[in-house]
Order: C-alpha cells, then structure tokens, then sequence
C-alpha cells in the first residue's frame, strides 16, 4: 500500500502540482513521506520543508483536489507512522501534535476540503497514550498552531 501511494505521489510530483490560483507548490509541500518525518525533527521549534516552507503554506495552498489528495497521502502517512510509535515514544507524540497543529493552523474556515484532510491527521492521535504522550501530544499541537 504504502508503495503505490509513494509512486503515486511521486507521479503527480513528476506532473507538476499547482494550488487553485495557478500557482506551483513549493516543491517541499510535494516532498517524500521521509522528508517531512526528518523535518518534523525540529518540533517543537519551527518546522520548515525543503526551500523553508511551513507545513501550514502547504495545507492553506493546496487548494485543487489533485494538490489536496497528494499533500494528504504525504501527511497521513507520516501522521499513521508517528500514531504508531507515539504508543511508546513521547517525542513521536509531540511530532504528530505539531503536524496536526500545523495542518489546523493553515486549514482555512471556509475549506471543507482541507477541514477533512485535519480531520484525518486529528485521527490518528485519538489513541491511548501514557501521560508523558499526552502532554508531548498537547506541547506539539499547540506548537503547530502557533509556528506550524
């Protein structure tokens, strides 16, 4: 599964994705799984993406369902990898807080799109965690809000 998603998003990436104005992505809002994994190292601290690109742009920007469905491959991938390991490490739990506080920072109001693509990030850290996750969880969402 998670190959067919990477050749996918690969694909569009090769394709070129704009948001709805026309305008290119930055290339990190197209990156790899793995790279927005490594960039989340720098949570709780401002997390940016290749070119500097806070996670947040990506989500605000990405405004046409291609760029929304491969931006959404990326980020719940990443977001079902730290689920898994947020049972056990804190510092995975503080990573997926801020990738949802991020992704909530730039979802705007009137976007039922990217509302969704929170959504599915918010899922993934509706799991039982021991209390220092859950006060890792809490320290990264509210990091993402405010920096993401």
């Amino acid at each position: 599964m998670r190959a067919r998603a990477t050749l996918l998003i690969l694909a569009v990436a090769v394709a070129g994705c704009t948001s709805a104005n026309g305008t290119p992505l930055p290339p990190g809002c197209t990156s790899e799984p793995a790279d927005v994994a490594r960039a989340l190292a720098d949570a709780p601290g401002e997390v940016r993406l290749e070119g500097g690109t806070p996670l947040s742009f990506c989500v605000r920007n990405a405004r046409g369902e291609a760029d929304l469905q491969n931006l959404g491959l990326v980020l719940t991938g990443v977001a079902e990898d730290l689920e898994a390991e947020a049972r056990t490490t804190p510092r995975s739990a503080l990573e997926l807080g801020y990738l949802i506080g991020a992704a909530r920072r730039g979802a705007p109001s009137e976007s039922s799109l990217q509302a969704e693509l929170v959504r599915r990030l918010e899922r993934s850290a509706a799991i039982r965690l021991p209390p220092e996750g859950e006060r890792a969880l809490a320290e990264g969402m509210e990091a993402g809000e405010a920096r993401g």
